[in-house]
Formats: structure tokens, C-alpha cells, sequence
């Protein structure tokens, strides 16, 4: 009977160190694999460039009023200046159509030139969609220059 007793508690003690090694294999396991796949697919930066415009002056719509804005275009994608440089007459040709049409009294609120900037940044993007630009997209339009008269 000492035997049996014997070779009951080594499988006993045996089934808990197996037991006890597949859990520990399966929590480092899981560890190691999640870290390597993190390292292994870095996330790639969100390049980011920005495109200086010259100025722009305009008269306002009322004829009297004129306008001086300089401004820049945040630009998403690695190839973004060069295809947007491309563009610049086509578009600084629909920021002036747009800017002729705004008005003294919008222009000299902060909303008005909030709603301009919004203005601009849909046209942008039109222009470039228009013309198959897919690979770029105009992501901000910050002015760095803003004179009303």
C-alpha cells in the first residue's frame, strides 16, 4: 500500500508541474508575441509638410475694400509638395475667385475668416481631386498674414 501511495503523489505533484508549466508557457508566450508583432509592423508617421503661398491681395466685394492674406497649406503625404507646387496657379486662381466674393464686414470677424479658411481648404482639395491627385491631400490652411482696408 506504501507504493501505491507512493506513485499516487508523484503523479499528483507531476500533473501540477505540467499544469503550472503550460499556463506559464501560454502567459510568456502570449508577452513575447504581442511585442514582437508590435515591433515587427511599426506604425509609420503621418508626414506632414506645409506650401507657402504669395500673398494674395484683392479688392473685397464692394470694390472700396481690399484685402492682403498670406497664407500656408498643410499638406499629408510624402509626395505633397511637389504635386501641390504643380498646382499652384490653378490653385491661386480659385482662392482669388473666392476671396473677390467675400465682403469687408465678413472679414473682419473672427468667424468670417474661420468660414474662409474652411472655404479654401474644400476648394483645395476639389482642385486637386479634379485633377486625379488622390495620393495628396490639403489637411490645413493657416494664415499667416491677414490685412483688411
Amino acid at each position: 500500500m506504501k507504493l501505491l501511495g507512493k506513485k499516487k503523489r508523484i503523479f499528483v505533484v507531476l500533473g501540477v508541474l505540467i499544469l503550472l508549466g503550460g499556463v506559464g508557457f501560454l502567459v510568456l508566450g502570449k508577452g513575447k508575441g504581442g511585442a514582437s508583432k508590435q515591433s515587427e509592423k511599426p506604425s509609420k508617421p503621418k508626414v506632414i509638410n506645409y506650401v507657402n503661398l504669395e500673398p494674395f491681395v484683392v479688392n473685397l466685394k464692394s470694390g472700396v475694400n481690399f484685402l492682403k492674406v498670406t497664407m500656408s497649406l498643410e499638406v499629408e503625404g510624402e509626395k505633397g509638395i511637389d504635386l501641390i507646387s504643380k498646382e499652384i496657379p490653378v490653385l491661386r486662381n480659385q482662392v482669388i475667385f473666392l476671396l473677390t466674393e467675400k465682403t469687408y464686414e465678413e472679414m473682419i470677424t473672427t468667424e468670417g475668416k474661420a468660414l474662409l479658411q474652411q472655404e479654401i481648404l474644400k476648394r483645395v482639395n476639389r482642385v486637386l481631386e479634379e485633377k486625379g491627385i488622390k495620393e495628396v491631400k490639403v489637411t490645413g490652411v493657416y494664415f499667416t498674414e491677414f490685412i483688411v482696408q
